[in-house]
């Protein structure tokens, strides 16, 4: 066991068997220690008085909070190296002591997350911008990140997709950056700017079978309703959107049937209760579906 950890183990129990109303030579003799002095190191008497400075220090910090915070810059200035020394030998001791003693306490952590955040606004943001470069610098960033995404959708299933759709009901910012995005993706046709090549093709696809005639941002491609988009506006008549189902690290967390579903419920809050939505998920076998688009359209007409 690690020195000073075993030391303040020690400390520990000698302070919880005082406090219990022990005699120094019951807990000497609990401990199988000897009773020595108080400065023969390693003793119970010495343990003892540990615990008492350890206190006062205590003491003296609610009285005079500013007291060690002088001292200490005293001590770095007449010895610039201590600082670094105590906290390479003593910080990760006592990080460890207190990720055990405060495991679960979620309150505490909140109180001080607060207080650090008070005292420097930019504190949470400096802290997050540090760890993602040192992750990015060994290579463990998006590994990290898929890691954290899958933790968070066991314990909370639909965390990530509702602060997505938070985010988007809040900041329809996102909205815009996405089309800003695409202006710099190589998927272009007849001057139309598209988010891959597979929805470039399908764009084509329906060009060829006579459904657009010329693709035309924010008209028949991309179609803006509120905060939301959808790939192709057929004829201002049907709705077609190109989403393969999302996954994570081989997990699939939606379907086509999940997809459909909230896009529809897009449709029917804001109007387009009765116009048809064709979702197609991938290139394959791509006719009945194009076929099913001709025969709405012409419905519709008809």
């Amino acid at each position: 066991m690690n020195k000073d950890k075993n030391h303040i183990e020690i400390r520990s129990k000698v302070e919880q068997f005082l406090s219990e109303g022990f005699s120094i030579e019951e807990i000497a003799n609990k401990l199988n220690l000897p009773i020595g002095t108080r400065y023969a190191q390693g003793s119970a008497k010495w343990y003892k008085y540990c615990m008492i400075s350890k206190r006062n220090q205590s003491k003296a910090i609610e009285k005079h909070p500013n007291l060690y915070s002088k001292a200490g810059k005293i001590a770095q200035q007449k010895h610039p190296w201590i600082g670094e020394e105590l906290g390479k030998k003593y910080g990760p001791i006592q990080g460890k002591l207190n990720v055990e003693r405060l495991k679960g306490n979620s309150e505490y952590f909140s109180k001080m997350a607060k207080r650090l955040q008070e005292i420097n606004p930019e504190h949470s943001r400096n802290n997050m911008k540090k760890a993602h470069e040192t992750m990015k610098k060994e290579g463990t960033f998006i590994q990290h990140s898929i890691k954290g995404a899958l933790k968070c959708m066991e314990k909370h299933p639909t965390q990530l997709k509702d602060m997505s759709k938070k985010a988007h009901e809040l900041y329809p910012l996102a909205l815009l950056a996405l089309e800003s995005r695409r202006k710099n993706y190589p998927y272009e046709y007849m001057d139309c700017l598209f988010d891959s090549d597979s929805e470039r093709r399908i764009c084509k696809i329906l060009v060829d079978n006579g459904l657009i005639d010329k693709p035309k941002e924010g008209r028949n491609v991309h179609f803006r309703i509120k905060r939301y988009q959808f790939d192709f506006f057929i004829n201002n008549m049907v709705f077609v959107e190109f989403h393969p189902p999302q996954n994570y690290d081989g997990i699939k967390v939606e379907t086509v049937k999940s997809y459909s579903q909230e896009r529809r419920k897009v449709l029917d809050e804001n109007g387009y209760k009765n116009y048809p939505l064709i979702v197609i998920d991938r290139l394959r076998n791509l006719e009945p579906k194009i076929s099913r688009i001709k025969e709405l359209v012409a419905l519709k007409l008809d």
